[in-house]
């Protein structure tokens, strides 16, 4: 190979380098913004089910202190 020949394979090989390096941004901004995206990403959905969580046991406390109150109504009675 001459030397021009191996300098126009470098430029080949440097270009198909930056096309990749090109995906492999995309991609990763893709990535980012599906796990970070306030209203649909994974931490916002965490966030979600961790309030719902909290919720639910608040309520089945309360459910629980209404039955134990009514067999304590009814046993006493």
């Amino acid at each position: 190979m001459t030397t021009k020949e191996e300098i126009m394979s470098m430029k080949k090989d440097i270009g198909s380098i930056n096309s990749k390096m090109n995906s492999i941004d995309s991609k990763l901004d893709m990535l980012t913004e599906k796990l970070l995206n306030p209203d649909t990403g994974v931490t916002a959905r965490v966030n979600r089910n961790t309030a719902m969580r909290k919720v639910l046991v608040k309520a089945m406390w309360v459910i629980y202190s209404i039955t134990l109150g009514a067999l304590i109504k009814l046993f006493t009675s």
